[in-house]
């Protein structure tokens, strides 16, 4: 309503350095993305995308508001049209791609400075327990009565924290 129209690019842009930021529905493929379901990600991805539009019109035009971008109505926008966008500016641009690894980079590091990959499996784990506790009328339920949790494993899957840190 604050701009009167109806329609928004995939990428996210209205017109030439005017971008629609708001969330859109969470649909596929959007948790495989390296935004994961978090809107903030999103923003600072784009913010920075907004930016890089300003400063290089030429370079990246005609992947944000150019005519070969797909068009939807604003309460039909899905998560995976600007992932795609998103995909395709960090495979056709450099800075763009700089963008996104610095992003995943440093939330990388701060998710293991505040729970690394063993403690977010322990405090996981627990959550699964309390939903059979939930899914059971709330009566705890032993673990052999239990679904096997599915990733047991899983902090063996990520690099060490002196690999992502930098150091011991």
């Amino acid at each position: 309503q604050l701009t009167g129209r109806s329609e928004v690019l995939y990428s996210n842009y209205l017109d030439k350095n005017l971008m629609y930021l708001a969330d859109a529905e969470i649909d596929e493929t959007a948790f495989n993305s390296f935004f994961g379901s978090s809107v903030l990600e999103y923003a600072k991805f784009y913010t920075n995308v907004f930016t890089e539009g300003f400063l290089r019109p030429d370079a990246l035009g005609h992947m944000l508001w150019g005519p070969e971008v797909e068009t939807c109505l604003v309460k039909d926008r899905k998560w995976t049209q600007y992932i795609a966008v998103g995909a395709n500016l960090i495979a056709n641009d450099q800075a763009c791609c700089k963008h996104a690894s610095e992003q995943v980079r440093t939330r990388t590091e701060h998710f293991y400075r505040t729970m690394p990959p063993q403690t977010f499996l322990d405090v996981n784990r627990r959550e699964w327990e309390e939903l059979h506790t939930r899914l059971n009328g709330g009566v705890p339920l032993p673990a052999s009565k239990m679904l096997a949790y599915p990733f047991p494993n899983a902090p063996a899957w990520c690099a060490p924290a002196d690999e992502v840190l930098g150091h011991a």
